[in-house]
């Protein structure tokens, strides 16, 4: 999605940042005379990390020629708003250029933003003149940074690759964007905690086994081991997931199949299938310990 203002609307400050990375406290009214791009993103994001290639290259290109990045990281979930988890991505990402640890959102209401990522492109004057979210569009926002900046110069490579009308969508596992979830809960004189697999799986819908307990950001495991299955159609599966012990081992399966076993060890995006092509497949992944799984995303 993208387009211009209709209106001449004046970019607002920033507000409420925890803290910067990569650079001291920025103001609008100090960035005056430069070319700015702010960059709403969150590091579970796949779609955020599939941009930040693009948003470094221009940070090298451009940044000595007027052009000032600005990431402003505005979470989803709770644990992203901790600025240690901030700052750890920002270097396992080698981003370079400012980032505004916007933990509250203040920012992001600010601007009035509603979607990860989206990149707020703005004039030497302060004001917006051009807006895109989600991911591509590379060579169209390159081209109006050129365009403001002033300069005429050979655009950079755009390798972005849509995706099939058919690919799974985002399914997050909380009750609070939940559609259901596929397993039934096995009762007895203690509650209703144990979900109960049966085996039958629709697509793009999550299977909990065992003591799992639906919050409405996660699913938490209360009691390891545990499984997760889902069926889905896509060249990555992406689960964003939080490791409630020191380190959690899990093994991934694909159609049955074990495909690898990783260890939890930080609150964040997980790859547990990529491939070249599309695969309509099934996904398990049974889990050693104490974990919150939040989201499956797909590219």
């Amino acid at each position: 999605m993208e387009g211009m203002p209709w209106l001449r609307i004046r970019a607002p400050d920033f507000a409420g940042i925890i803290t910067w990375i990569n650079s001291g406290p920025l103001t609008m009214d100090e960035l005056k005379g430069k070319v700015v791009l702010v960059d709403f993103w969150t590091y579970t994001c796949i779609n955020c990390i599939r941009s930040a290639p693009y948003l470094k290259k221009w940070h090298e290109r451009y940044s000595k020629k007027g052009l000032v990045i600005v990431g402003v990281h505005s979470p989803e979930f709770g644990f992203e708003g901790d600025v240690q988890n901030v700052r750890r991505a920002v270097k396992e990402l080698g981003i370079g250029y400012p980032v505004a640890a916007d933990s509250e959102r203040a920012t992001w209401n600010a601007f009035t933003n509603q979607y990860w990522p989206a990149k707020y492109l703005i004039d030497k004057e302060g004001f917006v003149q051009y807006v895109h979210f989600g991911e591509g569009g590379y060579a169209k926002i390159e081209g109006r940074i050129q365009e403001l900046l002033g300069i005429d110069e050979k655009l950079g490579r755009e390798e972005f690759e849509g995706y099939a009308f058919d690919q799974s969508p985002e399914t997050y596992a909380g009750f609070g964007a939940n559609d259901g979830l596929g397993s039934g809960l096995a009762c007895d004189e203690s509650g209703c905690s144990r979900y109960v697999d049966s085996g039958e799986h629709d697509r793009d819908v999550i299977y909990p086994d065992g003591e799992w307990v639906q919050e409405e950001d996660y699913l938490e495991l209360r009691k390891a081991p545990g499984k997760i299955a889902y069926k889905f159609n896509a060249r990555q599966v992406n689960v964003v997931m939080e490791p409630l012990e020191k380190a959690v081992v899990a093994e991934v399966l694909i159609n049955g199949k074990s495909s690898q076993k990783i260890t939890l060890d930080a609150p964040r995006m997980y790859t547990v299938f990529q491939d070249k092509k599309y695969l309509e497949g099934e996904l398990s992944i049974v889990f050693k310990g104490k974990v919150r799984v939040y989201a499956f995303t797909f590219g």
